[in-house]
């Protein structure tokens, strides 16, 4: 469970501090004289996506407002719009690690924003007045890299209809559902870890090892740590499968009566509300206690147990075909309301046709007969990371370290 990707909207603030901001942000950048590493970087741009680990920091001065019923950009007093992933500010990674408690977060974010700004840190408005426009709040998941393949070519057979018409399936790595209101993101962290953080990382850790041992240590055996503790971290990727809600701010101006919550107002139960209910939403399973079963026989039994020999036949039948041919096939063999129930008589039992083993493999397979990316799962990581970690880093630790050389 973690805060990931948050956006946040700061109170007016006066034109003296959003010209001396704007001087600031253009390109703000961290950088080690000596290695020309770029320690952290503040930019006025928008971010590239969820995977970027850049702060954007923008001053502005139009907003959206309700004008006849149409939102319209009108000028505004000047104002702070913020966007970063808090887990790779505070920790340089989002590999494992749990940084929760949404408003405590905020908070530290904001201060730290103050920090490499100023040097008392009191240049920002407090992080309790500031409105939330978007929270990411991600579950990972313990699987195989075997396992996380079998589940991705399973759920790439379902179809589904209020997200099927705009999602995106990158193979057997990761599946994308867009929506107005919330983003669904399900990817194996392996990949997306190689392409997009592996070398920052390496980058990082090259200069911690390098201060930590700058005469001592030869250069080959500051590379062989650096190596070792990336290929751990590569390892520890490919075990795991990150399951993503964007909660855009439509979503937060809704469920917040007509208007954007402020951070004081956005509690992790809320957060975690909202991601069991959309998960469950798009996969029609994970809401009962029952263990899912994908076996045969298990399903078989299953059904016979709640709804008696002569349904749980025809509901087996039903089963048999979703799995093999998938529901867009099954569902022009029956009529709509015969199909929906008979869906949801499966939904209430916890059987589930995603990745069977009836077109997967003609064994078991690799991935767990009782897995569903529900909190309550067993391969659920929640483990934080230790204070004194390499990977517990943060901007206002680099910025410090700088002004003391």
């Amino acid at each position: 469970m973690t805060v990931d990707t948050v956006k946040l909207k700061s109170p007016s603030i006066s034109e003296t501090l959003a010209q001396f901001l704007e001087l600031q942000c253009i390109m703000r950048q961290g950088i080690e004289l000596a290695s020309g590493e770029i320690l952290y970087e503040i930019t006025n741009g928008q971010l590239d996506g969820s995977y970027d680990s850049r702060i954007s920091f923008r001053v502005l001065r139009e907003d959206f407002q309700n004008v006849k019923g149409r939102p319209e950009l009108v000028p505004c007093d000047p104002f702070i719009q913020v966007e970063a992933s808090f887990h790779k500010v505070f920790f340089g990674q989002n590999i494992y690690g749990n940084p929760v408690d949404f408003q405590s977060l905020c908070a530290r974010f904001i201060d730290t924003l103050g920090v490499l700004f100023s040097d008392d840190g009191e240049l920002l408005p407090s992080a309790k007045y500031w409105e939330v426009r978007r929270v990411d709040w991600a579950e990972v998941y313990r699987l195989t890299p075997a396992a996380i393949t079998e589940y991705f070519r399973g759920i790439s057979q379902c179809k589904f209809p209020r997200r099927s018409k705009k999602s995106a399936k990158y193979g057997t790595n990761a599946v994308y559902f867009p929506g107005s209101t919330t983003t669904l993101k399900f990817y194996h962290k392996g990949p997306e870890f190689k392409e997009h953080d592996f070398f920052r990382l390496k980058q990082s850790l090259t200069r911690i090892r390098h201060h930590q041992f700058p005469i001592s240590e030869s250069y080959d055996s500051n590379a062989l740590w650096v190596n070792r503790k990336l290929k751990a971290m590569q390892r520890l990727a490919n075990n795991r499968l990150r399951v993503e809600v964007e909660i855009h701010a439509e979503k937060l101006h809704f469920d917040f009566q007509e208007r954007f919550p402020l951070v004081s107002e956005v509690t992790d139960v809320y957060l975690k509300s909202v991601h069991d209910s959309d998960v469950f939403k798009l996969l029609k399973e994970g809401k009962t206690e029952m263990e899912t079963v994908r076996n045969h026989d298990a399903v078989q039994n299953r059904l016979n147990a709640m709804y008696g020999t002569r349904s749980a036949n025809i509901l087996f039948a039903f089963w048999m075909q979703l799995a093999a041919r998938g529901e867009d096939v099954v569902r022009a063999n029956y009529s709509e309301s015969q199909f929906y129930a008979n869906r949801k008589k499966l939904v209430n039992a916890a059987v589930s046709w995603l990745s069977s083993n009836v077109y997967i493999l003609p064994d078991q397979g690799a991935l767990p007969r009782d897995f569903i990316p529900i909190r309550t799962n067993a391969r659920l990581c929640s483990t934080p990371v230790r204070n004194d970690s390499v990977f517990n880093l943060c901007p206002t630790f680099y910025n410090q370290q700088a002004k003391a050389a």
